[in-house]
């Protein structure tokens, strides 16, 4: 067997303990002396109807037949073997549940107004089976409490990976003596409503509530101790994995504590016993304020608490943290005023300098200065407060990790943009074709590009789109050619047409005289025979060239009577000669 299956079974074998421990401790609820027996089998004997109603009855019935399977589980654990025994002990913890569930009940059968015999008889067993289980119902708690002592001292003699469910053991057994604590409340209460004498019975049970509140006081402070010290070599020791578990296990402790606190101050309160400097430190650990403030004084306490804490506060460190507020105010100001001077001094210079880059990248190169400026000047500013910038930076980078993941597709387009913003394949201004939308570029980022187009609508592209397709920059050279295309009819004069287009060309100032122009023959249609006039001109004279030359075209071809011909179809008739 190797050392986890070892570790393994011996963490077993000690919650099948655990539990052989609690049942045996609640042996003395059922095992009681020989007269208190007699007592005892008086109130559970065979009960008719008539005597205590059948309901009554019934429930009298069934709390003897759990008795009587209780010592038999006991008789037979004696004998047992050792997995026998674990199965018998579970099922005598089951016959004390169903024990105490049946007193439950007759309690709530009996009636303090009815005064017929069945209630009577009813009211006299019940008084004979609470006589003989309210004190060993203290001993019960006394034997559980003890057991969760001799539990908690194993803590030093556990190996880390052990302890966890070493508080899973204590936990069990403590949420066992919770309810047994519960039981005994409820059954005191219900019976000094039914007029019994349970004087002495109240004063002991407010004792054990009142120690068993103390106690719990006492190891809940231990156990934040322990949890800060903890925390503390973590610190130091943060890879250390049997730090980790030992915190986790008292992290577990504190919570069974609390929770339990929180049971013993319930039935404290309904008692009506002192429970608020309790609640106090329940309220500190668990943070629960919304049970709090239904305790009017209580809410009053932790507000004048915290105002009380507030106010010393201030006085102690008021002074010098106003003096570290107002510093780094007046460094954040002073770091405005010069991230802007510099955003301002270096735009100027590099319109002055009038470098040939992108108007993207002189913006680029502005924003950035001008944010680094202010980055810097924020973390001197935050160095005043007192904060450390190594794990703020650190953190800042964790977060930057984690949103690359989530934006991919924006990192993607700022990735294009880079491309753009270096290659430069157009700029503001330029009209452009790209990703199907057609116009003037009007706004440049690194996410996105803006286009204007020729109605008058805007478009926003993504980059990615952009760098990933054609880009058609119809603006980018400064000279462009102007295709057109002229007809005239087949019996038109040739040279004399190429004489008034040349005109027309020389005569146009727009016209650039180089490169030259271009006048060709260049197709025999079926309709018209096809001039190629191919001016060069300004990129910005473009439209104003083509629009122009056209109408001057048409105007000095009707002036030299030089024809523009039309599609037209010859259509022949033959007439067909009919016979006789």
């Amino acid at each position: 067997m190797n050392a986890l299956s070892m570790k393994r079974s011996l963490a077993a074998a000690a919650v099948w303990t655990a539990l052989a421990l609690v049942c045996i401790t609640a042996a003395p609820l059922m095992a009681q002396t020989a007269e208190q027996n007699v007592t005892a089998n008086a109130a559970l004997a065979e009960a008719t109807s008539e005597e205590v109603g059948e309901r009554g009855a019934a429930v009298l019935e069934r709390t003897a037949s759990v008795t009587e399977q209780y010592r038999r589980h006991k008789d037979m654990l004696a004998t047992a073997s050792a997995e026998d025994s674990l199965v018998l002990q579970l099922q005598m913890s089951a016959d004390i549940d169903a024990f105490m569930a049946g007193l439950d009940d007759l309690v709530g059968l009996m009636d303090t107004d009815a005064v017929d015999p069945q209630q009577e008889e009813l009211r006299s067993r019940v008084e004979a089976l609470y006589v003989v289980t309210a004190p060993k119902v203290g001993e019960l708690i006394d034997d559980l409490r003890g057991n969760i002592d001799r539990l908690r001292s194993q803590r030093s003699r556990t190996e880390p990976v052990d302890r966890q469910p070493l508080e899973y053991r204590i936990e069990r057994t403590t949420e066992r003596l919770d309810r047994v604590i519960a039981f005994s409340g409820r059954h005191l209460r219900s019976l000094d409503d039914f007029g019994m004498d349970t004087m002495a019975e109240q004063v002991n049970f407010q004792e054990t509530l009142t120690s068993r509140a103390d106690e719990l006081s006492g190891r809940i402070t231990l156990d934040l101790l322990r949890i800060n010290e903890l925390q503390g070599e973590l610190k130091n020791r943060p890879g250390d994995a049997d730090l980790s578990m030992i915190l986790v296990a008292n992290s577990s402790a504190l919570q069974t504590n609390a929770t339990s606190m929180a049971a013993v101050l319930e039935i404290m309160d309904g008692m009506e016993l002192p429970t608020t400097a309790y609640r106090d430190q329940l309220l500190t650990v668990t943070q629960d304020l919304a049970a709090g403030l239904l305790d009017a004084k209580l809410a009053a306490r932790l507000l004048g608490k915290a105002w009380h804490s507030v106010t010393n506060w201030l006085t102690n460190n008021g002074p010098g943290w106003l003096g570290r507020i107002l510093i780094f105010l007046a460094i954040m100001f002073v770091g405005r005023l010069i991230a802007r001077f510099v955003r301002k001094a270096l735009d100027k210079s590099l319109r002055r300098a009038k470098l040939d880059i992108s108007l993207l990248l002189e913006r680029t190169i502005v924003s950035t200065a001008h944010n680094v400026v202010l980055g810097v000047t924020l973390m001197i500013a935050l160095s005043q407060l007192g904060i450390s910038l190594g794990p703020l930076l650190a953190g800042l980078g964790v977060v930057g990790f984690i949103l690359g993941f989530a934006m991919q597709d924006s990192l993607s387009n700022f990735a294009s943009g880079m491309m753009i913003l270096f290659y430069r394949p157009y700029d503001v201004g330029d009209l452009v074709e790209v990703s199907g939308a057609f116009g003037k570029v009007e706004h440049m980022s690194m996410v996105s590009t803006s286009v204007l187009t020729l109605d008058n609508q805007k478009l926003v592209v993504p980059n990615s789109k952009i760098w990933g397709d054609v880009i058609k920059n119809v603006t980018d050279q400064h000279v462009r050619r102007v295709d057109m295309v002229f007809g005239i009819s087949y019996t038109d004069d040739i040279p004399h047409t190429e004489k008034v287009l040349k005109s027309i060309l020389d005569d146009n100032e727009m016209v650039l005289k180089h490169p030259e122009p271009m006048i060709h023959l260049h197709t025999l249609n079926d309709s018209s025979v096809d001039f190629i006039v191919r001016p060069w001109v300004k990129t910005d004279d473009y439209w104003d060239v083509y629009w122009a030359i056209t109408r001057e075209v048409k105007m000095r071809f009707d002036t030299e009577g030089i024809s523009i011909p039309f599609p037209q179809s010859d259509v022949h008739l033959f007439e067909e000669k009919q016979g006789d």
